[in-house]
């Protein structure tokens, strides 16, 4: 399977995100492969602090794990199963009250995860 390229950004034309929106982002990203932190914010363009904030959370949820690469001498963020439940849920519900607004890209990230 081939992800898709991966805009982070696209999510929402402001570039004021909610919580939800930027942990989605976050989920989303590390779901096609093991992501740095260095990756995560220069991809979602959210400052150190507010990327520390965002995976401890999503860390402490179970819904991401920390994964150390000691051959490549960096720490790696992956989505867990549960974070992957966590993001087809939310793409249920987003298909189910805005169905005519979702955009193939997240429509085909919903249909993997189902």
């Amino acid at each position: 399977m081939i992800p898709p390229t991966i805009h982070l950004r696209e999510w929402t034309a402001s570039s004021r995100r909610t919580k939800y929106e930027r942990w989605v982002e976050l989920l989303e990203a590390c779901v096609w492969g093991p992501r740095t932190q260095s990756w995560l914010m220069r991809h979602s363009g959210l400052k150190t602090q507010m990327i520390k904030e965002d995976l401890q959370f999503l860390l402490g949820a179970g819904l991401l794990v920390q994964v150390d690469e000691p051959e490549a001498g960096v720490y790696v963020f992956k989505t867990t199963e549960k974070g992957r439940e966590a993001l087809a849920q939310f793409y249920r519900l987003v298909t189910q009250f805005f169905r005519e607004k979702h955009d193939s890209k997240h429509a085909v990230l919903f249909l993997i995860m189902s």
